[in-house]
């Protein structure tokens, strides 16, 4: 195997409007020569490509037959979505990726993205001439990783967000009226997950495909994800509403959530959880700025919180009990030494006609605990 063998994301190839002709946003079949011609100019004739495209290219390309003669022969491989299979070719067969997506979304699954930087290269044109230059890869927060994330799966949904109607599903707030729906008993009479839309444009419940009922516009939303410490492994997402203070711990409780959910035994991290270790309220200030606050309920193995620095955390920072701290968008707590809480980077969108607050991630801000101490 050549050192600089590469497989090359077709159709991010063909759909470049930088490459000629400059601006056109429809794919072009010849914008998969040049690119190909520039590695070979930079990296000698012997390097050999693996090409992967999305099977819908061909439904929109310039030149199908092109398209069609390679993958009859084999020489170019295709999916319904080709990210995974490039990503994983690259990874199994230490191939170079050529390509001008950064791959946010599959970071979790595929780690050595950051740590072979590299490895990822992308084209670009200087007075006409299509070259080659690093694609600079940089390590993503849990945040961005999480947008990221959202966006893919809004389309598994078939949820567009420049559909009208569609953002007016996603801005509702859906209630499933099936007693026996596993989703409908945890959120206590509110979906609060992305629903599913028939291409008839019926709206399901995720978890028992039945039709859903809607109950108005959603009041904005943001999302808590709890992982496993030491493997990152997720555990669980729950949701957090704008002035309304939740519960976290192990065990039910009155507008609490359960980080167990009656699992404890398959996770014995969570035994380091008390019943009721933490309250959180994400606080709206005057209608325009929003900061979560966390108080540490006494917990019997306490929490830290790891603030983000912009590339790394830095080392935790134990939580005074019943003590209000602000917390980051994207800072880290870690309750009693074993589970990591941290906020989403997902955001819902707003219902057509309603104004989008400026800040609906929850803005980063010093982070240093106050002096009010909670009583009662």
């Amino acid at each position: 195997m050549n050192t600089w063998d590469a497989v090359v994301d077709v159709s991010n190839v063909c759909w470049s409007p930088v490459l000629p002709p400059v601006g056109r946003r429809t794919p072009v079949w010849h914008r998969l020569d040049l690119v190909l011609a520039a590695w070979r100019d930079l990296h000698g004739a012997a390097a050999r490509f693996t090409l992967v495209a999305d099977e819908s290219l061909v439904r929109a390309l310039d030149m199908a037959t092109g398209y069609q003669g390679l993958r009859d022969t084999g020489e170019l491989w295709t999916r319904p979505i080709a990210d995974a299979l490039i990503l994983e070719l690259a990874r199994d067969d230490g191939l170079h990726v050529i390509t001008r997506d950064h791959y946010i979304d599959y970071r979790l699954q595929h780690p050595w993205i950051e740590n072979s930087p590299g490895r990822f290269h992308r084209w670009s044109v200087t007075g006409g001439r299509v070259g080659i230059e690093p694609l600079d890869i940089v390590p993503a927060s849990a945040q961005t990783i999480s947008r990221a994330i959202e966006a893919r799966d809004l389309k598994r949904t078939r949820l567009h967000t420049n559909d009208p109607e569609h953002r007016k599903i996603l801005g509702t707030r859906w209630k499933c009226g099936n007693t026996l729906c596993a989703e409908a008993a945890q959120w206590q009479d509110q979906l609060l997950t992305w629903p599913v839309v028939t291409p008839e444009g019926t709206v399901l419940c995720p978890s028992c495909n039945l039709p859903l009922i809607a109950l108005g516009p959603r009041d904005p939303l943001y999302e808590a994800v709890v992982e496993l410490r030491d493997s990152r492994k997720e555990i669980m997402r729950f949701p957090l509403e704008v002035n309304s203070p939740l519960i976290v711990g192990r065990g039910s409780a009155l507008k609490g959530v359960d980080l167990a959910g009656g699992r404890a035994s398959s996770h014995p991290a969570l035994m380091r959880v008390s019943r009721q270790h933490l309250l959180a309220t994400i606080e709206d200030l005057s209608g325009t700025t929003r900061r979560m606050v966390v108080i540490d309920l006494e917990s019997r193995n306490g929490t830290a919180v790891e603030r983000w620095t912009g590339a790394a955390f830095d080392p935790p920072r134990p939580l005074s009990p019943n003590r209000e701290t602000v917390i980051g968008s994207k800072d880290r707590l870690v309750l009693g030494g074993a589970i990591n809480l941290r906020l989403s980077g997902k955001h819902y969108v707003t219902y057509p006609g309603r104004a989008e607050p400026a800040a609906l991630a929850v803005s980063h801000w010093p982070g240093a605990e106050n002096n009010a101490t909670v009583t009662g």
